[in-house]
């Protein structure tokens, strides 16, 4: 049918700039294609879901917004002869303040059920307080900020988040500190960026509560050839575990220069650690503090095929986006138009495992794990003590 179709498009807006626009056109004809065909043959009193999908389609962000809408092809070819239970209405998000306005006028116009995306903050915030008016729940899959997500609570936005928040990733990390390396010798160090620094200063507030000092809390200036300074003042302090919130390029310039010396450190850090190697190899038993999203519910084998069928990676976006179809399928059978208070009060089994949330759309599930890496892969502590068990 599509399956091709769908891995060459793929493909060409990955690697050609500009071509997303191509894919909101065909996207548009696909999912136009399909409601008539359901029209046709829809059943007597059967309900059809209208779920908006709003990303990117260019900018630093346009990569998500493809990923996210292919999971929504994959999802669609693999149940279209059985008859889908939703119409995908596409909106193209501006990420600039404000951009989120007449997206939002829009999607009220279009009377869709929910929303699904807003990949930046400032187009989220400007089409939320409409969305809220037209009784429109948005299911948002990145926007991690705690800013946002208390502003959220506090002016009741129908805001549904399946991301983390930012703070989950400190109270995470210090509890694995604490529960780890309680009994170390323990260095928290960030290279002097926004994000880095307010991950580790939020660890430091959490693992204060918790009744731990870190021995060393230090700082340096990232993108240097060498890293020596950092790592003497370490080997002056008798440091063996370091928390880092720096790029992976360089935590890695740390770790060798540290191996230079013959300092022995066990590192970990965060989000950032999940990057490519950027001509400098990352130390076996480093430690990754992730938001693990995979293909792990009961329809997961399915799904993984259905990737293969269409020759595209099962990423935390492509993933993203068939967990939300597989949603809309859900919502769909359920006899109720109140979206808000379902989604509030129920559990929904997805290919992402089960999702619910509480009262102000925060799921409740924690999807953060400690990753090891271990021979060019990062995989779970439980994996490795089976592998050193072999």
């Amino acid at each position: 049918m599509i399956k091709t179709g769908i891995y060459k498009l793929y493909q060409l807006i990955v690697h050609q700039r500009g071509l997303a626009v191509f894919l909101a056109f065909i996207l548009a004809l696909t999912t136009q294609s399909y409601a008539q065909d359901n029209q046709e043959t829809e059943r007597e009193n059967e309900k059809i879901i209208r779920v908006g999908v709003v990303a990117p389609d260019e900018g630093s962000l346009g990569i998500l917004g493809t990923q996210l809408r292919a999971g929504f092809l994959i999802y669609q070819n693999e149940f279209i002869e059985q008859g889908l239970r939703f119409d995908v209405i596409e909106e193209t998000e501006l990420c600039e303040t404000d951009g989120g306005t007449d997206t939002a006028y829009a999607l009220e116009e279009a009377q869709v059920d929910f929303v699904v995306g807003f990949l930046c903050v400032e187009s989220l915030v400007s089409a939320m307080p409409i969305l809220k008016q037209a009784d429109i729940p948005v299911l948002n899959v990145n926007i991690r900020s705690d800013i946002v997500r208390d502003e959220a609570a506090r002016l009741d936005w129908p805001l549904f988040s399946i991301a983390p928040r930012a703070s989950d990733q400190a109270k995470f990390a210090s509890k694995y500190i604490i529960d780890n390396w309680g009994d170390k010798s323990v260095a928290l160090v960030e290279d002097g960026t926004i994000s880095n620094r307010e991950l580790v200063d939020a660890i430091r507030l959490q693992l204060d509560n918790g009744g731990f000092q870190p021995i060393v809390l230090d700082n340096f200036r990232p993108g240097q050839d060498k890293q020596f300074g950092l790592v003497r003042r370490l080997e002056k302090s008798k440091i063996s575990h370091v928390f880092v919130g720096a790029t992976r390029l360089d935590t890695s310039i740390i770790a060798r220069d540290a191996n230079e010396i013959g300092l022995d450190l066990t590192f970990a850090g965060g989000d950032t650690l999940r990057a490519a190697d950027e001509g400098l190899s990352f130390p076996n038993g480093a430690i990754a503090i992730l938001p693990h999203i995979g293909l792990t519910g009961e329809n997961a084998l399915s799904a993984r095929a259905a990737f293969d069928d269409a020759g595209i990676f099962p990423d935390r976006f492509p993933i993203f986006g068939y967990a939300m179809a597989e949603l809309a399928t859900i919502l769909a059978d359920i006899e109720t138009d109140d979206h808000i208070k379902t989604l509030k009060q129920d559990i929904f089994e997805t290919v992402i495992g089960p999702i619910s949330f509480n009262q102000y759309g925060e799921r409740q599930e924690s999807i953060f794990n400690a990753m090891v890496w271990q021979d060019g892969r990062f995989i779970k502590d439980e994996e490795l003590a089976l592998i050193e068990t072999q």
